[in-house]
């Protein structure tokens, strides 16, 4: 295939729009931009009726095998379900039957069962869809009759017939502007929608932020009393100050109000190292087992739980091995062999146990260790009043000492970053963001020369046999010429945010929100740059000179250059909403994760449930491309007002299909509360003065200078209102008016002043696992273990993952102590049993390996079948949870008594222990009562939490198959439980107060009510 041939198929229609994985970006000002460019897919963009025959059927297709796969997989598709507490409504298990539901599910619902993160981002897709509709009809009234009146000559048109130069869905503006200008009145239709649209984006992202703004007050005092809305995080701390008792003490001499407790940040890396080591020695264990007794196990006399109950009574590593093998004894298989050294083969679960004991002691004993402590720790306040008050105030002369703001949740801290100095993360964040800039402008470079290194020309000389095959077979040579370059290109951009997690990462920031954030704002400006602007900055290095010197140039190189491609991006905004919109549902990216680690690289239990965990949404990932689209929309509303159609269906079907994904699917172990709107606010009103600065530049270039001053206020309205709505939202969102406050603690002090609470006694108050008054929100997921998938045919899901940190179960981060000192460890989990149902199950055995239902109705009953005929749904769960009931119960006795143990100098400090609060059992599990010991079963198990020094037992109840629950409750002052957020337009609502309006507010609901 000749060079003009092979550029030729890159245009191609498959090729002018798509995914932004499947863009290079770049801006190198080249003429040979390389194979899967923006700007080269741009120079041919295919018709938009083309465009929409390859969406529809794509989008269509892709629904009809989600709709088919929804209630056959719920562990893909619908994993949230699962949750103990927290669940949200299900849908009909018909084949359309769950859309219109979905659609009718109140924001209130996502509120409370999601968090204000996913409200955040359905309210955006709701914001945009609305104000995109109106647009769309404000277009085509203003610019329809105008269009209608040239063509029936009762306005001048172009060349006398009418037919202005640029439609609502003409083709891309003709330029020079000298061959084709459009009529007076299409330019003066130009000027009123850029008015409009302007002043319709000023009102909906009004009204969204005061939402957001009164939403984000109801939603923290909801959550008041819980640890991370009464911390503090503290940094750049003096010497003198740490110690916990010293920095608490500091704290509450401010008196700002008492101190509940104070942890100060030590140096455990030695310790973390440590951790891993005993996490791998278990999965190696775990592994052996599985070579063992094969996973799952059919053989009838394998005993799993008195198995785990003689390993974990044991108290070294030779106890363990031979009571585990006299239980094991009984069944028929053969130990595995390995060499434990060069020239010795020994038995491998013995080699793998003593490993494993030994650095399980190692555990023990550095958790009861002296370390070095950092310049940075947590504060807990008795209220929320205190930590609101601490974090807006100057706490000490001294410059950036005792830096005081609000903390992120225990989960959302990033511990491997803690202790970075400040120092140190100066100079990283400048050199993290110089690189940034470096990447966003010279990415081009590093991908032609890739891409150039894989053409043909290049290969031949490397493979010469290459060439002679390509010659031979023509499939060949284009895959080589066409497809390969496209393909490497493509991979570079799925790296993208990955490499823009980890410069946010190495940049130091100590909380995975921030991080998140940090990605979010590193990949908007990539794409900005990459994809919207690329065609007006192409060559900046060579006119950057130019710039500067006369920055009134930049409206007329944006008018020169971004109408040219109005008609790729109405190409790039449909294919992105109809047409991958449904494939996001399908979460094809995960499925394949699933398969290939579940039917390659799976073996042990553990590895069946890492591999089927719910996955993870990046709000640093997935922003970004939205908020472009958005800007794109804007940016080109006035000159192709047909793209506002597109716009409003992109963001209405993005609403449907993350309001599933966020309600159903998605997991996200911690909550910022919506910071991320602040961050999309902003970049709104870049996306706003880059349209109105071009739009000023397109009425000079057409020298028509009046309509140009006609729109010039836009960029000074927008600006007022940018500092406008900043000034009354910005602080107002981010801390809780004292006045708010105050009425919520006077309304509980109302609610409850009959009610006599009993404090705890010194002697048992030390006890992170019995906060008292904190409401278990969607935020505890993880947190209590709320969430159990259905047992299947390779796992029990008994265990939660490791995700958070390394060695550490997701679960009972509940303080501010480093995970290292006061996490959960990991347990021995063995190979599960194979019962008689699974023999006779109907799937097959890809369908098992997959842990897909049995039914498409039921999630799958995998370990249920051999109950006796009769018993109840309720006791069949009950069956099936076992294990992971027993693990909760572990769980929370291991953190018990790890915080009473006295011998322990690493647990938290609490300032007043005579004060704690009294206990509030929590509503949410079954066995998740203080005295644990009343309600477990007789059986013993060993657990592997830090235990064995001393005097302290080594065994703890394990549930018995019938887990009783408790009614031991003690009231609580907190409404947290039973408050309802305030949700516009809800009926179980809070009185809210109704404040003065302006008249502008009766037109209100049309902007607002998106939360």
């Amino acid at each position: 295939m000749a060079d003009n041939d092979f550029h030729e198929f890159l245009n191609e229609p498959e090729f002018s729009s798509g995914d932004f994985n499947q863009i290079t970006f770049g801006i190198g000002g080249r003429p040979d931009r390389p194979p899967g460019d923006i700007t080269h897919d741009a120079d041919k963009s295919v018709l938009l009726t083309t465009q929409l025959m390859v969406a529809i059927p794509l989008g269509t297709f892709s629904l009809l095998v989600f709709c088919y796969l929804r209630t056959r997989w719920n562990i893909m598709f619908a994993p949230r379900s699962r949750l103990q507490k927290l669940a949200p409504d299900p849908l009909p298990i018909t084949f359309f039957g769950w859309i219109i539901p979905l659609y009718n599910m109140p924001e209130s619902h996502i509120l409370d069962r999601v968090g204000l993160d996913a409200a955040v981002l359905l309210a955006f897709f709701k914001m945009s869809y609305k104000l995109f509709t109106f647009c769309a009809i404000a277009g085509f009234a203003v610019v329809g009759p105008i269009l209608l009146a040239e063509y029936f000559h009762f306005l001048p048109g172009k060349n006398g017939n009418g037919g202005g130069g640029n439609s609502l869905g003409g083709g891309p503006v003709p330029l020079p502007i000298e061959d084709s200008p459009e009529s007076p009145g299409v330019l003066a239709s130009y000027a009123i929608l850029t008015w409009v649209f302007s002043l319709a984006t000023f009102y909906f992202t009004f009204y969204n932020y005061r939402e957001f703004s009164e939403i984000r007050h109801k939603y923290y005092l909801k959550w008041k009393d819980t640890i991370a809305a009464r911390t503090v995080m503290v940094t750049s701390i003096p010497k003198r100050l740490q110690t916990d008792a010293a920095l608490a003490e500091f704290y509450e001499s401010l008196e700002l109000g008492a101190v509940e407790s104070a942890v100060i940040y030590r140096n455990v890396r030695k310790l973390r190292h440590i951790i891993e080591k005993r996490t791998k020695y278990l999965q190696k264990l775990e592994e052996a087992y599985a070579d063992y007794l094969n996973n799952p196990c059919k053989d009838p006399n394998y005993n799993p739980d008195e198995a785990l109950k003689e390993f974990e009574k044991a108290d070294d590593a030779k106890t363990a091995n031979t009571n585990t093998a006299k239980v094991l004894e009984r069944v028929s298989a053969e130990r595995p062999k390995m060499f434990v050294s060069l020239f010795k083969r020994g038995d491998k679960i013995e080699y793998y146990t003593e490993n494993f004991f030994k650095y399980d002691e190692l555990v023990e004993e550095g958790r009861r260790g002296a370390y070095k402590s950092e310049p940075i720790g947590f504060v807990t306040f008795d209220n929320i009043t205190s930590a609101q008050l601490a974090a807006q105030v100057l706490i000490r002369p001294e410059p950036f000492e005792c830096n005081t703001e609000l903390a992120p949740e225990p989960r959302d801290i990033y511990w491997y970053n803690m202790n970075i100095k400040r120092r140190e993360f100066l100079i990283r964040n400048v050199t993290i963001n110089i690189f940034v800039v470096l990447l966003v402008f010279f990415w081009s470079g590093p991908i032609s020369v890739f891409a150039t290194l894989l053409s043909l020309n290049v290969l031949k000389k490397v493979f010469p046999w290459l060439e002679h095959l390509a010659e031979m077979n023509e499939i060949i040579k284009g895959f080589i010429q066409g497809t390969l370059p496209t393909l490497a290109v493509s991979l570079f951009n799925v790296v993208l945010p990955k490499i823009m997690i980890g410069l946010s990462i190495i940049q130091g920031f100590n909380a995975r929100s921030v991080i998140e954030l940090s990605t979010f704002a590193k990949y908007y400006f990539f794409l900005l740059v990459n994809v919207l602007l690329v065609f007006s900055i192409a060559g900046a290095v060579a006119t950057a000179y130019e710039t500067i010197t006369d920055p009134t140039g930049v409206p007329r190189r944006l008018a020169e250059t971004l109408p040219r491609v109005s008609s790729f991006f109405v190409n790039f905004v449909v294919i992105q909403g109809i047409g991958l919109f449904p494939i996001h549902l399908l979460q094809v990216k995960e499925v394949a994760y699933i398969w290939v680690m579940r039917i390659f690289f799976s073996k042990t239990p553990r590895d069946y449930a890492k591999a089927s965990a719910p996955p993870f949404m990046n709000y640093g990932e997935e922003l970004p491309p939205m908020v472009l689209i958005f800007v794109i929309v804007i940016v080109y509303s006035s000159l192709r007002p047909v793209i506002t159609l597109f716009g409003a269906i992109y963001f209405f079907l993005g609403y449907m299909c993350y309001k599933y994904l966020l309600l159903y699917v998605y997991f996200h172990p911690y909550e910022t509360a919506g910071l991320a709107w602040p961050k999309i606010f902003r970049r709104i009103i870049i996306g706003l003065y880059i349209y109105q600065i071009m739009m000023i530049g397109y009425f000079s270039l057409r020298n028509n200078y009046y309509l140009a001053a006609v729109v010039f206020p836009t960029l000074i309205c927008t600006f007022v209102f940018f500092y406008y709505v900043n000034g009354a939202y910005e602080r107002a969102a981010a801390f809780i008016p004292l006045k708010n406050l105050r009425e919520e603690f006077n309304k509980v002090q109302t609610n409850t002043a009959d009610v006599t609470i009993t404090p705890k006694s010194p002697e048992n108050s030390n006890n992170p696992n019995e906060n008292t008054n904190e409401g278990h929100s969607q935020r505890d997921v993880l947190e209590d273990d709320l969430y159990h998938a259905d047992p299947d045919l390779y796992t029990d899901y008994a265990q939660p993952p490791m995700t958070l940190y390394d060695g550490i179960l997701n679960t009972g981060m509940r303080n501010y102590g480093p995970p290292a000192l006061v996490g959960i460890l990991p347990w021995l989990w063995l190979p599960v049993k194979r019962v008689p149902s699974d023999e006779a199950s109907s799937l097959g055995v890809f369908h098992r390996i997959l842990g897909m239902n049995k039914t498409g109705s039921k999630p799958i009953p995998a370990r249920s079948a051999d109950i006796p005929r009769g018993e109840t749904e309720e006791e069949r769960n009950q069956r099936d949870l076992y294990h992971q009931r027993i693990a909760d119960a572990k769980i929370k006795l291991a953190t018990k008594r790890a915080a009473r143990d006295p011998n322990n100098p690493n647990k938290i400090y609490y300032h007043h222990p005579e004060r704690r609060r009294s206990t509030l059992v929590s509503p949410i599990s079954p066995i998740a009562s203080g005295d644990l010991n009343n309600i477990l079963g007789t059986r013993s198990v060993r657990t592997s939490s830090p235990e064995r020094s001393g005097n302290v037992s080594r065994e703890i109840p394990v549930a018995s198959r019938e887990i009783p629950t408790t009614s031991r409750e003690v009231p609580s002052t907190s409404t947290a439980d039973s408050t309802t957020i305030d949700i516009p337009g809800s009926e179980n609502l809070q009185e809210r107060a109704t404040p003065k309006r302006s008249i502008f507010d009766k037109f209100g609901k049309l902007a607002g009510r998106n939360f």
